[in-house]
């Protein structure tokens, strides 16, 4: 059987790296992102798996890796949309960008400028 000293040294390593991957989850791109958001929806699952499987498996133990995994899973997914609608965001200044330079280029009035009348 595995000593408590080292089932709570495991939590405790735990709850850090998956701490440190949600906070550093900022700097990946999209499709990393959403890599990290899978693997911790895996991670649940094969918690849940081994504690259903593995009789000497303490409960506490099981329960304590889900609730950390599942809290960091909620952050990782706030991090992620954020993300996704700066994406969004940026690409939309971008196509007006290209667009206001476009029709300045070719001499066309812009229907959206504020001196347009109708």
């Amino acid at each position: 059987m595995i000593s408590y000293r080292l089932l709570i040294g495991i939590s405790i390593a735990a709850l850090l790296g998956v701490f440190l991957l949600v906070r550093s989850m900022h700097r990946l791109s999209l499709r990393a992102q959403f890599v990290v958001l899978a693997g911790l929806g895996v991670t649940i699952g094969f918690i849940f798996l081994v504690m259903v499987q593995m009789r000497s498996f303490p409960m506490w133990f099981g329960v304590s890796l889900v609730v950390i995994v599942f809290i960091f899973s909620l952050f990782g997914t706030r991090i992620f949309l954020r993300s996704l609608a700066q994406e969004d965001k940026q690409t939309e200044d971008e196509a007006r960008a290209e667009h206001r330079c476009a029709s300045e280029g070719s001499g066309l009035a812009d229907p959206h400028a504020g001196g347009h009348t109708s």
